[in-house]
């Protein structure tokens, strides 16, 4: 928040994200403490950190159609999420693992057409020096290695899962996320031509 005023406007979204999603944690904290299940905070954690992401990629992305495609995506994910924790998965009976599946896998799929476009709007900046390209990592290696660990949250809470592998890599992939993202927040400055445009 210190650097605020020097972020470009995707970055300045990324971090008032920061902001939002330690309010979630507080809420999914005080939610298992008190009634025994944070699910219910987790659906909506999960769903305001894919809104704030589709916009940063809004921003992000030349191609008008992957703007669109961006932005319609938030609606699509927020209309999936009401139907499945209406229907399908009930915040109080079990986590939203359909919602972490679709936007984990729309995640993945946004990076991915992020790199090609870094790849056909190459920059003369360094790759190390460049906000986006340390987002874009971040986002896509929590994204896909997360995938998985995620959509089966709801299996491992049935079987009484500790702390294992799964655990201790999701325990590994947290930190590593809050780091990439910080280092792109570092060194995001609204003087220097990134990607974006600004």
């Amino acid at each position: 928040m210190v650097r605020y005023k020097k972020l470009t406007i995707p970055f300045k979204i990324l971090a008032v994200s920061f902001l939002v999603n330690l309010l979630w944690e507080f809420i999914a904290e005080f939610s298992a403490l008190v009634y025994n299940t944070n699910a219910f905070a987790l659906l909506f954690q999960e769903v305001s950190a894919y809104i704030f992401q589709s916009i940063i990629f809004y921003y992000l992305f030349k191609d008008s159609a992957l703007k669109k495609i961006a932005l319609f995506s938030i609606f699509f994910v927020v209309i999936f999420a009401i139907i499945n924790g209406i229907f399908l998965q009930t915040p109080y009976s079990s986590f939203p693992t359909y919602v972490y599946l679709l936007t984990n896998g729309l995640s993945v799929l946004f990076c991915l057409f992020f790199f090609k476009q870094m790849l056909q709007y190459p920059l003369v900046i360094d790759i190390t020096k460049q906000s986006v390209f340390w987002f874009n990592i971040a986002i896509l290696l929590f994204s896909a290695t997360m995938f998985f660990n995620m959509g089966l949250t709801n299996y491992y809470a049935r079987h009484k899962w500790g702390k294992d592998i799964i655990f201790y890599l999701w325990c590994c992939n947290q930190p590593l996320l809050i780091i990439l993202l910080g280092v792109s927040l570092l060194i995001d400055n609204r003087k220097v031509r990134t990607q974006n445009g600004q």
